[in-house]
C-alpha cells in the first residue's frame, strides 16, 4: 500500500495581512527586444485532433530558459537551428546567435499514416542537466547529448551521443554519479498515445484498467531513458514507460532519480521496462474503490466522498468523537475510528452533487493528523447497488426536461477562482518495483505553475492554498517543502482568463504571467522601502508594498 504523501503549510511563511498589490507605473522599468531572424520559431501542423496533444502543443513554450545561467535564453528556428539570445549589462539583449543544428524535416503525411490514433508530432526542446551539457531532442525521435563547454561564452556546441529514441518533448533532466563511479544520465519525454496503440505492442504491459478504455481515447505516455557514461562513450543503459489517463500537471524525477514523481488528476502506472521485466498490474484494493478525500488545517478537517445518486432522506451519518458512521437506505457505506475525537457537537454535513461534504472540528487544535481512520470499513458494492437503483432519478441528458419559465443552470455564473475542475493527485512511481510507493490525495486543488529553483533540483510546483499560491520543492521521496508563498496568487492567476505561460524567478521575489494578447504581468512580493503607507480608512501604517506592473 502506497505512503500517504502530506503537504504542510509552513505558517511562517503566510501572510493574512496582505493588502493587496499596488499598480506601479512602469517608468522604471526597461524593456528590451528582438526581431527574431528570418527563420522564425520552430512550427509544426498538428494531425491530432486529442485534447492532450492539443494541449501538450498550446502550452509548448518555444523560449528555453537555462538555470545554470539565467541571463541566456534558447529557441529552435524554423530550419532547425538553435539559437542563444543572451542578456548583459554591457550589450543589453545581443543578436540571437546559432551553438547547434537539428534535423527538424520529416515527412508529416508518412508519420501521419504509421501514427494513425496517436499523435506522432512534436516539437523539438532543450534542457540542460548540467553547467557543461545540454540535451536535445527533435521530437521525432532523436536525441542528442552535447558538450556545451563554458555556456557564459557563445561557441558552437560539440556532438557527445546520438541516438533513437521515443517521440516526445523533453519534461526533465539530470545527470547523477553511481557507486561505480560511472555518469547517468537521465531524460524524461512526454508524449500522447491511445490504448489501441499500447496493446498492439509487444513491449507494453497494459493492465485491466488501461485495456478497458476505449480505443482511440488518448493517453499521456512517459518515456524514461537512462543513458551511462563508461568513462570513454555513452551508452543507453535501460528505458522505462509509464502510461495514465488525464492531463499531468508536473513530472519530474525524484531528487536520487530513483522515482517518478507526477502531479495529475488520474493515476499513472508503469508499461514497459527494458532491464526488468513487468507483470500485468492488478487492481489494489484501494483502487477499486472510491475513497474518500480530506484536507485538513489547524481548526478542523474537511471530508470529502462520492456517494452517486443519493437523497438526504436515504442517507444517514453518525457523528460521535471516536467514530464516523455512513448508511445509505440502511445499508453501511462507512465506518472508521478516528485517529484523534472531534467535537461531535459541531461537525456538520452537506450533500451536494452527489457528493458528502463533512466539517469535523478538532478537539485539539494545532495536532495534524497522520491520516483520517486508525481503521475502516468502506463497502463500494454496495455504493453502486444503491446507485442502480437510483438510476431512474437521474440523466446523462443535459437538461433533460428543460423549462422555458426557468433558466438552465450556468456554470459560469460560478467564481471561476473558488473552482478546481478535478482533484489533483500528487504520486511517487519507484524506478525499481514499479510500485506506487507514495501517494498525495489533494482534493480540487488548483496547479498555478512550476519553476525552476535550484539549479539541479527537481524543479518546483506551485499549488493554490486559499487565495494564496504556495511553492513545494520536492526535497525526497515523500517530503515536499513550502519555500516561498505568492501572495493572493491564486485569487490573481483565476482572474487572468487569458493567460498562458506563468513563470518565477529563483529568488521567488516575483512571479510573471503572460498572456495570449502579448500581455505581461508581474508581481512582486512584499518588500520594504523608505518610507511609509497609510490606509485613509484604517489608518494602518505600513513600511512594506507589493507591486504590480503591466
Amino acid at each position: 500500500m502506497a505512503n500517504t504523501i502530506y503537504l504542510k503549510p509552513d505558517h511562517k511563511l503566510l501572510n493574512p495581512n496582505f493588502d493587496g498589490y499596488k499598480l506601479s507605473s512602469d517608468a522604471d522599468v526597461t524593456v528590451y527586444s528582438k526581431t527574431l531572424n528570418k527563420d522564425g520559431v520552430e512550427r509544426k501542423i498538428s494531425y491530432s485532433n486529442s485534447y492532450l496533444h492539443t494541449r501538450l502543443e498550446a502550452l509548448h513554450n518555444h523560449f528555453f530558459g537555462d538555470p545554470f545561467h539565467p541571463m541566456s535564453v534558447y529557441y529552435f528556428s524554423s530550419r532547425g537551428h538553435l539559437v542563444k539570445c543572451n542578456y548583459s549589462e554591457d550589450s543589453r539583449l545581443s543578436v540571437g546567435e546559432v551553438v547547434w543544428q537539428t534535423d527538424l524535416n520529416k515527412n508529416h503525411e508518412e508519420d501521419n499514416e504509421e501514427n494513425e490514433g496517436s499523435s506522432g508530432h512534436y516539437h523539438a526542446s532543450v534542457h540542460f542537466p548540467s553547467s557543461e551539457m545540454a540535451v536535445v531532442n527533435n521530437g521525432q525521435g532523436s536525441l542528442h547529448i552535447l558538450e556545451t563547454g563554458d555556456r557564459k561564452v557563445t561557441q558552437s556546441w560539440l556532438l557527445s551521443f546520438e541516438c533513437s529514441t521515443e517521440k516526445g518533448v523533453i519534461a526533465h533532466t539530470c545527470l547523477k554519479s553511481g557507486n561505480d563511479y560511472k555518469r547517468y544520465l537521465h531524460c524524461l519525454f512526454v508524449a500522447v498515445t491511445t490504448p489501441h496503440s499500447l496493446i498492439n505492442n509487444p513491449e507494453y504491459v497494459v493492465g485491466e484498467k488501461l485495456a478497458s478504455l476505449p480505443k482511440d481515447s488518448a493517453l499521456h505516455l512517459i518515456h524514461w531513458l537512462t543513458v551511462v557514461y563508461n568513462g570513454t562513450t555513452w551508452e543507453i543503459h535501460r528505458i522505462r514507460s509509464v502510461a495514465g489517463e488525464g492531463t499531468i500537471e508536473y513530472c519530474s524525477l525524484d531528487e536520487k532519480a530513483e522515482g517518478l514523481l507526477i502531479l495529475c488528476h488520474k493515476k499513472y502506472s508503469f508499461v514497459a521496462d527494458s532491464s526488468q521485466p513487468l507483470k500485468i498490474p492488478e487492481l489494489h484494493a484501494e483502487e477499486k474503490i472510491s475513497r474518500f478525500t480530506y484536507l485538513e488545517n489547524d481548526v478542523h478537517i474537511a471530508v470529502t466522498m462520492n456517494i452517486g445518486s443519493t437523497s438526504k432522506e436515504d442517507l444517514n451519518v453518525n457523528i460521535t468523537p471516536q467514530e464516523l458512521t455512513i448508511h445509505i437506505e440502511g445499508n453501511l457505506i462507512l465506518k472508521g475510528q478516528f485517529k484523534h475525537p472531534v467535537d461531535a457537537n459541531l461537525a456538520m454535513w452537506t450533500l451536494v452533487d452527489g457528493k458528502l461534504e463533512l466539517t469535523l472540528p478538532k478537539v485539539s487544535e494545532g495536532v495534524m493528523w497522520e491520516g483520517l481512520f486508525e481503521e475502516e470499513i468502506l463497502d463500494q458494492n454496495m455504493v453502486e447497488e444503491v446507485n442502480k437503483r437510483l438510476e431512474h432519478l437521474t440523466s446523462d441528458k443535459w437538461n433533460p426536461c428543460p423549462n422555458p419559465e426557468k433558466s438552465v443552470y450556468n456554470a459560469g455564473q460560478l467564481e471561476a477562482c473558488d473552482e478546481a475542475s478535478e482533484d489533483l493527485l500528487l504520486m511517487r512511481l519507484d524506478g525499481s518495483t514499479h510500485e506506487l510507493s507514495n501517494l498525495g490525495q489533494l482534493g480540487p486543488v488548483q496547479h498555478l505553475f512550476n519553476c525552476q529553483i535550484h539549479e539541479a533540483a527537481p524543479p518546483a510546483f506551485c499549488l493554490r492554498h486559499d487565495v494564496d499560491g504556495i511553492l513545494w520543492q520536492p526535497a525526497g521521496m515523500d517530503t515536499f517543502t513550502h519555500i516561498a508563498t505568492y501572495n493572493a496568487f491564486g485569487y490573481v492567476k483565476a482572474s487572468k482568463t487569458m493567460a498562458k505561460f506563468t513563470c518565477a524567478s529563483a529568488d521567488v521575489s516575483y512571479v510573471a504571467v503572460a498572456d495570449v494578447r502579448s500581455h505581461i504581468y508581474v508581481f512582486f512580493q512584499s518588500e520594504v522601502f523608505g518610507g511609509e503607507l497609510r490606509n485613509r480608512r484604517s489608518g494602518k501604517i505600513s513600511n512594506t508594498v507589493a507591486r504590480q506592473l503591466k
